[in-house]
Formats: structure tokens, C-alpha cells, sequence
């Protein structure tokens, strides 16, 4: 409850959320693009997309706050950062996917994301559990969407 009324924990969540919602604007009209592809049978409708990944956002942000508070010096530095590298690569998917129309570029970046997510969630479990634990629903949905992103690339 102390969390909650910590205006840190506000910005933190907001934050991320208003982040990724730029990163849905750098998308432009996702949808008409989406659905103008060959899709794999178990690719989501795209109305799913804007709720999912806004519950994402707000768990990592979440998350972002116990890293942002945690205890060790180092260790916080070292889990923000691997944070930041990933939110990055995340942040650019869309433009590469959506705006640039280029697949094999955003299935690199994917990977890339994969990559330091994989790392990030390994620190996370030797040094924050409750922030790893935050991130699972995220980790599993950036898994999903990479399996989508190579599935749609060689499909196209």
C-alpha cells in the first residue's frame, strides 16, 4: 500500500504506459497493415493487441519501480539498465514492423529484445523475484510475438 502512494510508483507506471503508447503511434494504423499479410492460423486479431500490451506496460512499470528501488547499488544500476536496452529495442518494433514495413529487420530487433529480456529475467530472478515474477506475462508475450514476427516474415 506504501508503494501506492509513492508518486515514484505513479511515474514509473505511467510512464511506461505513455512510452509504449508513443510507440503505438510510431505504428501509424497497424490494423489495415496487419491484416493486409498472410497470417499464421494463431495470429491474434489486432484489437487484442492495444489491451494486452497496455497491461504489460503497467506491470512493467511495476516492476521498473522495485528495480528503481532496490537496495544494492550496483545490482540496481545493472537492472535498470538491462531494462532500459530491452524497453528500447521493444519501443522500435513497431516502427520497423508497421511504419517501415520491413519484417526481417523487426525479427532481428525481436531477438534482440529476446536477447536482454532472457538476460534481464536471469538477474532478475538471482537479485528481485517479485519484479521477475511481474515480467513473466511479458516475457511470455514478447516469445509469442517473435514466433509471430518469423511466422508472418516467411509467410511474406
Amino acid at each position: 500500500m506504501k508503494m501506492i502512494k509513492d508518486i515514484r510508483f505513479w511515474v514509473c507506471v505511467i510512464g511506461i504506459v505513455i512510452l509504449g503508447f508513443l510507440s503505438g503511434l510510431l505504428s501509424g494504423n497497424p490494423g489495415k497493415y496487419y491484416y493486409s499479410l498472410q497470417l499464421p492460423p494463431f495470429a491474434p486479431p489486432s484489437w487484442i493487441f492495444g489491451p494486452m500490451w497496455t497491461l504489460l506496460y503497467i506491470l512493467m512499470g511495476i516492476s521498473l519501480y522495485l528495480l528503481l528501488n532496490h537496495n544494492n547499488k550496483k545490482q540496481r544500476n545493472n537492472l535498470v539498465g538491462l531494462f532500459v536496452i530491452q524497453f528500447i529495442f521493444n519501443f522500435i518494433w513497431s516502427a520497423l514492423f508497421f511504419n517501415l514495413r520491413n519484417i526481417f529487420i523487426a525479427a532481428i530487433d525481436i531477438t534482440l529484445l529476446v536477447i536482454f529480456l532472457s538476460v534481464l529475467m536471469y538477474q532478475l530472478w538471482l537479485h528481485h523475484r517479485l519484479a521477475m515474477w511481474l515480467m513473466i506475462p511479458y516475457y511470455l508475450w514478447v516469445l509469442f510475438a517473435t514466433l509471430l514476427n518469423y511466422s508472418i516474415y516467411f509467410l511474406n
